[in-house]
């Protein structure tokens, strides 16, 4: 069921007068005015949020009473957006009414471009970011790039920022923005002249909520701009109930690295292969150590153990010039691996300034429901440090080529693939790389499959962890200070072919310095390397796959019901007399539906890890506690 909200402007109306009369089929509207200026108005039915004469130090908002009782399965937003270079720009915010109420003005924002709003989606549109070379600067922008960022906020904090790829300043341009709930969180689709900015772009841990729409525009003390919507219209999907909560495994809890102890290892108790997750969310933390804490970007990692022993690096990370660091990353094509009693590992540097380290924390979430595919093995590529060495070597032994088999079970397969590049010359120089792919070992060469890619960051100026500390801003090879490394993705699932030898290949290409006013001596060259970790994750249909219980079994008393059924600390109770149970409610309704229906036995089902174990235990009082995870 879609829901259309249509809120015609007025022309020549005055924008106080237009909330007070608004039309009965449309929503009341609520401006305000923070700074400067004559606040937001209407004129030929165009919402202009700042004043036409460029008054400065403004900060504007337009806010509109919730469309709909509850949470929504999505929104979308589609206007018309002008907007004039100059500072500083504006946003579009779907309010939590939960936090902000379901109708009234919008809540204060000290920076309309950087909208960070309690368990609140937002885009910000900023216009302001002058090009500098200061390395201490918070603009960072030392490329001069287009100052046309748009970027996305959940939950107070700026979750990423981006150039747009199309030019929307001065004139009118079309705008659309779609918030879609999905298993985990959320996935976020920004147009905007034209140009897509964001596909699709998952943001963890986003929950439905009840919504309603604020649109806010500022200006700043040096500079000012346009900030004008018209053509508008609010589109929300049908009622959606909140998801079961994750199951949540703390991993590691402020640990403090110094020269002495560089890295910390922890068991974890993770659940089965088996049991169904649509989404696996890591959440990595660097916090404030004090005196402490490291000045430096050192290389971190999250590793962990497989079967084999062999460590497998999941998510690297750069350690942040002194900026505390909040990451969510999605993951869920690790999943084979993060099941059962596994060994984790978390690493930042090997020596560090002044016996200095950092403080980091990691969880997992484990979402609740089925993949449309499950990940079920994990392939290790390349993994480990590669050496240029010389211009005729270039990284090659390294990269041996590699040989997998592909089973019949597949049904897709992607590699993932995340580099970093350091040295002088390994840091700061861009490098072209080619991933060929054969499906069938020893076959026909055309059927061969070439990725092209160029190991090179160039936005890491607007790492959302900003700003820094030294030389943040400038563009890495692969990645940024105070981020993790994102991966290269590549898909390779149209060309499998099962039941065959596929062989990959890594080619890396040499360093091109000619025409260079500097050349860098042979010796500089040759000390580059790259930190590599490489996979080929292959997927199947989830046939196998059991909707995971959620009710940890923390302690049974003894001779009780619980105990003579034969159940035990650590077990999950999952069914009680053929009732699914997702929470202790379900547990004491289900008993109290057998004791009533005079029942003097039931049947219940409980895991014991993968094992699935059917008992019979008398009715009433089970003689147990219970954990929800």
């Amino acid at each position: 069921m879609r829901h259309v909200l249509l809120v015609a402007l007025c022309a020549c109306m005055p924008l106080t007068a237009w909330a007070e009369e608004a039309a009965p089929e449309g929503p009341a509207v609520h401006a305000s005015r923070f700074g400067s200026g004559a606040g937001p108005n209407v004129e030929d039915a165009t919402l202009r949020l700042l004043d036409a004469e460029g008054t400065k130090r403004q900060s504007n908002a337009v806010a509109f009473d919730a469309p709909g009782n509850g949470a929504r399965a999505f929104a979308t937003l589609r206007c018309k957006l002008r907007v004039l270079e100059g500072g500083d720009g504006g946003a579009f915010v779907f309010l939590n009414t939960t936090e902000y109420g379901r109708r009234g003005p919008a809540p204060f924002v000290k920076s309309w471009v950087e909208p960070n709003l309690k368990q609140t989606f937002a885009v910000g549109i900023d216009v302001h970011n002058p090009p500098s070379r200061e390395q201490f600067s918070p603009w960072g922008n030392y490329q001069n790039l287009p100052q046309r960022e748009v970027s996305l906020h959940w939950d107070g904090r700026e979750i990423v920022k981006r150039v747009a790829p199309e030019e929307f300043r001065g004139d009118f341009a079309d705008v659309e923005i779609t918030l879609s709930h999905v298993v985990g969180g959320a996935e976020a689709t920004v147009k905007i002249g034209g140009g897509v900015v964001y596909d699709r772009y998952f943001i963890a841990h986003v929950v439905p909520y009840e919504m309603r729409l604020a649109i806010g525009a500022g200006t700043r003390a040096d500079a000012s701009t346009a900030f004008d919507v018209s053509d508008y219209a609010f589109e929300v999907g049908g009622p959606v109930a909140r998801p079961r909560p994750p199951l949540h495994v703390e991993v590691f809890n402020h640990v403090l690295t110094n020269n002495k102890k560089t890295a910390y290892t922890a068991e974890v108790d993770l659940p089965p292969a088996s049991w169904a997750f649509g989404r696996v969310i890591l959440t990595l933390d660097i916090h404030d150590a004090g005196k402490d804490w490291d000045e430096w970007d050192r290389n971190g990692e999250i590793s962990l153990f497989d079967d084999e022993g062999r460590k497998l690096g999941i998510v690297p990370f750069i350690t942040s010039y002194r900026t505390e660091c909040h990451w969510k990353v999605d993951v869920t094509h690790f999943r084979p691996l993060l099941a059962g009693k596994r060994k984790i590992e978390i690493a930042a540097g090997t020596t560090f300034y002044k016996n200095r380290g950092y403080m980091m924390s990691v969880s997992l979430d484990f979402h609740h429901g089925t993949p449309e595919l499950e990940p079920y093995r994990v392939l290790p590529l390349w993994v480990g440090r590669a050496k240029y060495k010389s211009a005729e070597n270039h990284f090659q032994d390294f990269f041996e080529p590699r040989t997998v088999m592909i089973d019949g079970a597949a049904k897709a397969g992607r590699i993932f693939t995340t580099t970093t590049g350091h040295s002088q010359i390994g840091e700061f120089t861009p490098s072209k790389r080619t991933l060929v792919f054969a499906p069938v070992k020893g076959g026909d060469t055309a059927a061969e499959q070439r990725y092209e890619n160029v190991l090179w960051k160039t936005d890491v100026y607007l790492n959302p962890n900003r700003p820094q500390f030294g030389t943040w801003q400038y563009a890495r090879a692969g990645w940024a200070p105070g981020d993790v490394v994102w991966p290269w993705w590549i898909d390779v699932t149209p060309h499998l072919q099962c039941g065959q030898e596929a062989e990959f290949r890594y080619e890396p290409e040499p360093y091109d310095f000619k025409g260079q006013p500097r050349q860098p001596t042979p010796k500089q060259i040759n000390e580059a390397n790259h930190v590599v970790r490489s996979y080929l994750i292959l997927y199947r249909t989830p046939d196998a796959l059991t909707p995971a219980p959620v009710l940890l079994i923390t302690n049974v008393a003894n001779e009780s019901n619980a105990a003579k059924a034969g159940m035990k600390a650590g077990d999950y109770l999952a069914s009680y007399d053929g009732k699914t149970l997702n929470s202790v409610d379900d547990l004491r309704a289900a008993i109290q539906g057998a004791a009533g229906a005079g029942k003097e036995s039931v049947a219940a089902v409980v895991y014991r890890g993968a094992e699935r174990l059917e008992v019979t235990l008398a009715t009433g009082r089970m003689g147990i506690n219970l954990a929800n995870r």
